[in-house]
């Protein structure tokens, strides 16, 4: 078998991995909706999950391409995310914007996870900047509500986590801070 085929194989398997996750935590189905419609939206979240997830995963197996910094602000955080490798810098990019647009839009992603649910539950009240670099892009996210801004930068540290700790870390459930 070549190499070519055995990463195939491996990322179907992913894949499947993938699915299933999107099966288990997808978001219940809004009230008034049917059973099978809430089977049906659990099963195939929205129709970017997809795509962002493989994003994730680009980035999860390439933690050690990715530098990051984070500054605390009263406000919130401002990061830059970069990497030497362009395609790494081209995944961060669409990455950040496809979070961008999922916070805009309410449209919530890894709600296994107790901050990244509490994240999205208020993400009508996170304030987004982001622009372009070379090798990356700087985000500033910011809320006018003190609890919101504590959710911002735990889990602006949570991210730092996955660059170093990979899938391992994207697997395990992160606290909420304290109101």
């Amino acid at each position: 078998m070549h190499t070519r085929d055995l990463a195939s194989l491996r990322r179907a398997g992913r894949a499947s991995v993938i699915v299933a996750i999107v099966m288990a935590v997808a978001p219940l189905a809004r009230a008034g909706q049917g059973m099978a419609q809430g089977r049906e939206r659990m099963m195939m979240g929205d129709a970017a999950q997809m795509g962002d997830m493989r994003l994730i995963h680009e980035l999860l197996d390439n933690g050690s391409k990715v530098r990051r910094t984070v500054t605390v602000r009263a406000d919130g955080v401002e990061t830059l995310t970069e990497s030497d490798d362009p395609a790494i810098a081209t995944t961060i990019q669409a990455h950040v914007a496809s979070m961008y647009e999922r916070v805009k839009d309410e449209r919530p992603i890894h709600l296994r996870d107790p901050l990244f649910r509490a994240l999205f539950e208020h993400a009508s009240q996170i304030t987004f900047s982001r622009e372009l670099t070379a090798s990356g892009i700087r985000v500033v996210e910011t809320s006018s509500d003190p609890y919101v801004v504590k959710l911002i930068q735990a889990h602006a540290e949570v991210l730092n986590q996955f660059i170093k700790n990979g899938h391992a870390e994207a697997m395990k459930n992160h606290d909420v801070p304290n109101r």
